[in-house]
């Protein structure tokens, strides 16, 4: 009888808490799926879908945990936006393509600047091995030994967990069962240090808003000045 009225204390004291709010970011090359796996867990069709120009912001819940997820672009031209998304994130999602064997290397040394960043080393991240569908897509263990993933996760001290998935065979309730595991698997592990995890970002975000906001008043008095000498130039002419 004891057990059971702590049983249900404990149970009504998990359903009181608030949800936890958490912020994610999910990376890779351009046409890895990243967009396709955002729109499955969604709920909607993942199929047909335009490539990522810049980032797209999504809200969902997952359970006790509100999660917004960037979704950023994967071109080479746009990845250098990547870095302004980081201070914010408690986590990162990286989706592979699974049949780019070409790309590889690519993708190990990607992946090696984002963890190597530190407003990310240290925090969790979920690896997405996508395309499994498709033919000749590396397996589990040839994705680990073509990404070097052991040794960057341990260099970086992230707690890492990857998943070989498919994102376009499913959506909603029928997403692909190991996107849903690596999902709970991240918020999981974030929950378990989410006052630490949290406390980092509200840190990181307040000194990266104080950088830019000196990033910009070093711009306006850099224009100034060039305004200036223009128009001691002129009254000399």
């Amino acid at each position: 009888m004891f057990s059971l009225m702590a049983n249900c204390c404990n149970w009504l004291k998990r359903w009181r808490e608030p949800a936890r709010k958490v912020t994610l970011v999910m990376v890779g090359l351009d046409n890895a799926g990243k967009t396709a796996t955002v729109r499955g867990i969604q709920g909607e069709n993942p199929q047909d879908v335009a490539p990522t120009v810049g980032f797209s912001k999504v809200d969902l819940k997952q359970g006790k945990f509100e999660v917004t997820i960037f979704d950023l672009g994967g071109g080479k031209r746009i990845r250098g936006i990547w870095k302004n998304y980081y201070s914010e994130s408690h986590g990162v999602v990286f989706v592979v393509d699974s049949s780019d064997v070409q790309r590889i290397q690519e993708t190990r040394e990607t992946m090696a600047e984002v963890l190597q960043h530190p407003r990310i080393a240290g925090k969790p991240v979920l690896v997405l091995a996508n395309k499994q569908d498709q033919e000749g897509a590396l397996a589990e263990a040839d994705i680990i030994e073509n990404l070097s993933l052991e040794k960057l996760v341990n260099e970086n001290k992230c707690l890492c967990q990857i998943e070989p998935c498919s994102a376009v065979l499913g959506y909603g309730k029928k997403v692909d069962k190991s996107i849903k595991k690596g999902l709970n698997w991240l918020l999981n592990n974030i929950a378990k240090d989410y006052e630490a995890i949290t406390e980092r970002v509200q840190k990181d975000t307040a000194e990266q808003r104080a950088q830019e906001e000196q990033d910009k008043k070093e711009r306006a008095e850099r224009v100034r000045q060039i305004r200036q000498e223009r128009d001691i130039k002129y009254w000399f002419l």
